[in-house]
């Protein structure tokens, strides 16, 4: 009896334990509100027409009930606290948002993102978050290096950041720009290679615009070609051009890693949870030896 008591107590704790574990993993925040590699902060100066990356750390976009309240949660204040007109907030992808600044006026503001911004299985943020940054660089075709630049608002491969990545060789990179992307497709899409390490040609094909919704006609996408495991570099040239006739200004270079085996960092929690499913099955397999001597 005694011998009974003790191995309950042992599993009621290692379930304690898993409960917690659970619980951390799943709780929802904010991971990263950047321009470009640039993180937002009080000391970031930025243009008008910027595109604010905000990453999570759980879905937030797939349920289109939640989605829809999720948007109105984010705004941008300025110094009186006033939500201004203009910017606008579009889907990246299941873990991330992109805010566009619509050409606002030259001035101090703040982002907020209200406490009650959930992911699809209703877990909320902690507390409100404020960003504080300013605008006073405008948009037009002097330091910023093209014609009224395009901004380039990232690359991601599974809601994740590709620069530095470890993926597989067939996975589709997303490239995301502030505006449309349709008209010059063909054109842009002589300019956005992937090269091997030693220089050479990889495997891809730059796909054709989707431009059937607000989110999609903003991006490029591409599709590698079952990429042999090495180091490679996407490369964007600074003529990349938009609907409008903007164009990129600088040339942009992201670097990541092709690993056929490596599971991604989409499914990094779910490693967690295997390991520790993996972990209970050996102690249940410990005790049901025990009881059968």
């Amino acid at each position: 009896m005694k011998q009974t008591s003790k191995v309950l107590s042992i599993i009621l704790a290692l379930l304690m334990i898993f409960s917690v574990t659970v619980s951390a993993a799943a709780s929802l925040t904010l991971d990263s509100a950047k321009i470009g590699d640039t993180d937002l902060s009080a000391a970031t100066t930025i243009r008008s027409n910027d595109v604010i990356d905000l990453t999570f750390s759980a879905d937030v976009t797939s349920d289109e009930a939640i989605l829809t309240t999720n948007l109105t949660k984010i705004k941008v204040r300025n110094a009186a606290g006033e939500a201004v007109n203009g910017p606008t907030v579009s889907v990246v992808g299941k873990k991330k948002l992109s805010v566009s600044l619509g050409g606002i006026d030259k001035a101090d503001y703040t982002l907020t993102i209200g406490k009650k911004f959930q992911d699809v299985n209703g877990n909320t943020l902690a507390a409100d978050v404020s960003i504080p940054f300013t605008v006073n660089k405008g948009d037009g075709s002097g330091s910023g290096g093209g014609n009224n630049p395009l901004t380039f608002g990232g690359a991601t491969v599974n809601d994740a950041d590709l620069s530095g990545a470890t993926l597989k060789g067939n996975e589709t990179i997303v490239l995301q720009f502030d505006r449309g992307m349709k008209t010059y497709e063909t054109d842009n899409a002589a300019l956005i290679t992937v090269k091997k390490a030693d220089g050479s040609n990889a495997s891809y094909t730059v796909l054709p615009v989707d431009d059937s919704n607000d989110t999609t006609k903003q991006q490029i996408k591409v599709q590698l070609g079952g990429l042999e495991d090495g180091d490679y570099t996407l490369t964007i040239g600074k003529n990349l051009k938009a609907n409008n006739g903007n164009t990129l200004g600088t040339k942009v270079e992201i670097n990541f890693t092709v690993k056929g085996d490596d599971q991604g960092s989409g499914n990094k929690l779910s490693s967690i949870f295997d390991t520790l499913l993996n972990f209970f099955k050996m102690i249940i397999n410990f005790f049901k030896g025990l009881f059968t001597k």
